[in-house]
């Protein structure tokens, strides 16, 4: 349900992007908070609803899922419900917090990339037990479950660790045939891209908890 309202986010926000600047959104090289900016929330009213749901419902899935397994005790749930509810906070922020206020933007979109990245780690050591109870001794399931940790793993470190990664978002700078100099957007903005993979990635964090509610 949260993909689906993530996606369906997207394409409205995506569709009034373009009405309004005639330009095709990218979120390679576009913002977040580029939906809302410079007009209010009711310009975007649909994208930004079923962004917001998108978000509740992942959050409402950790709070039922955490309820019913009963893991008061477990310190990584503990940790995990936390650390999801503070990147769904981060998340609304970069939704509608323009680089004007380039200080806080930076540190909510380093906040947000961190916590994000870890979350789907986070979850497997929520399930580890149960999965260990469902599993018990089978070699090849064990083995599977590694090469994905070690996907996940890597695809956390490939994203923090990248040295493309920086704040440099200024325009490029060119000139045309008459020697004017144009200022032209990069056609990749490595903090952009990286604020929609921490969404994305806080969208999809919750698989394997979702996973180990069927096999265990």
């Amino acid at each position: 349900m949260s993909l689906t309202f993530f996606t369906a986010g997207y394409f409205f926000s995506s569709s009034f992007y373009f009405k309004k600047y005639d330009i095709k959104y990218s979120f390679k090289r576009m913002f977040p908070y580029e939906f809302n900016y410079p007009n209010a929330f009711k310009n975007n009213i649909y994208g930004n609803i079923a962004f917001i749901i998108s978000i509740l419902g992942t959050i409402a899935f950790y709070i039922y899922y955490l309820n019913t397994q009963q893991v008061g005790n477990n310190v990584p749930a503990f940790v995990l419900a936390i650390v999801a509810f503070v990147v769904s906070v981060t998340i609304c922020c970069l939704l509608f917090m323009p680089l004007q206020y380039l200080r806080m933007h930076i540190m909510m979109s380093t906040l947000t990339m961190t916590c994000a990245f870890a979350m789907p780690a986070l979850a497997c050591c929520v399930v580890y037990p149960s999965f260990k109870d469902a599993v018990g001794n089978n070699q090849t399931i064990y083995l599977v479950a590694f090469i994905v940790g070690a996907i996940l793993s890597l695809a956390m470190l490939v994203f923090l660790l990248n040295p493309r990664a920086t704040y440099n978002i200024y325009m490029d700078k060119s000139e045309d045939k008459d020697g004017n100099v144009v200022m032209t957007r990069p056609k990749f903005i490595p903090m952009a891209f990286n604020e929609w993979w921490a969404i994305f990635t806080f969208i999809l964090s919750p698989i394997p908890l979702l996973i180990i509610s069927f096999i265990a």
